[in-house]
């Protein structure tokens, strides 16, 4: 079910037992071969996806757009929220919905700049909300999805190998392939994984692509999208069941 396409009594008639799934996003550059809306578009795809598998089990909110992209301002367009702006995003969002008395929350993130904020914001909840039950998660973290990728471990970051393929399955007219190429500077440091600073994306990268959009496909795409929904089905059910 989608909420937006819901009246308030239709809403009285539903479970309160039902998951509500919330997604964020962002509006950012994606390099010369990606649109803005990346993002967004592909975690509502996938959810949207969620809900044809089982509409009786989820309520799914229109994806939040607006997320947290300071690094990606150097290049002109990117929208972004401050960092407690899109936190107290989440809270508004999430506290409108236990406030309707659903207490089972997913947040399904599909932005890797959002992490930081939307586990904050689950802290947050934790202590406002402290009766409900709100869950986070990244599409793209998942196992199943990192187990199709073929360009490396420097091949599928932003506008890589993963979202070019994606976008090349979802909106194949968005994707300009005579512009793909590999891009990003990864760290010389064998520490690197174990320490954590925040990098402008113009200090990684030369125009705005960490990883090798060249390894995309419309195949592996669907690859992906589908791998993230047998996993949030599998989210949703366990949510369910109380085994989370």
């Amino acid at each position: 079910m989608k909420l937006a396409e819901l009246t308030w009594p239709d809403l009285e008639k539903v479970s309160r037992d039902t998951v509500v799934v919330y997604p964020i996003a962002a509006l950012e550059q994606h390099g010369p071969h990606l649109p803005f809306i990346t993002d967004t578009a592909e975690v509502s795809a996938i959810v949207d996806r969620l809900d044809a598998v089982v509409p009786a089990d989820v309520l799914c909110l229109p994806a939040q757009w607006l997320g947290y992209s300071p690094h990606h301002m150097r290049f002109k367009g990117t929208i972004t929220a401050k960092s407690e702006t899109h936190i107290n995003m989440i809270l508004d969002t999430v506290s409108s919905m236990v406030s309707a008395n659903f207490s089972k929350i997913l947040v399904v993130n599909g932005h890797g700049g959002n992490i930081a904020n939307m586990t904050v914001a689950l802290q947050r909840l934790l202590e406002e909300c402290p009766d409900a039950k709100v869950y986070g998660t990244s599409w793209f973290s998942y196992d199943e999805v990192g187990a199709i990728r073929e360009a490396g471990p420097h091949g599928w970051g932003h506008a890589g190998e993963m979202e070019t393929s994606v976008m090349m399955a979802l909106h194949p007219e968005l994707v300009k392939e005579n512009l793909l190429q590999q891009d990003g500077h990864p760290q010389a440091s064998e520490l690197a994984g174990q320490v954590t600073r925040y990098r402008w994306i113009h200090e990684a990268t030369d125009r705005g692509v960490y990883g090798d959009p060249t390894f995309g496909s419309a195949e592996k795409g669907e690859k992906f999208v589908d791998a993230a929904v047998e996993v949030l089905v599998r989210i949703v059910k366990d949510i369910k069941q109380g085994k989370l």
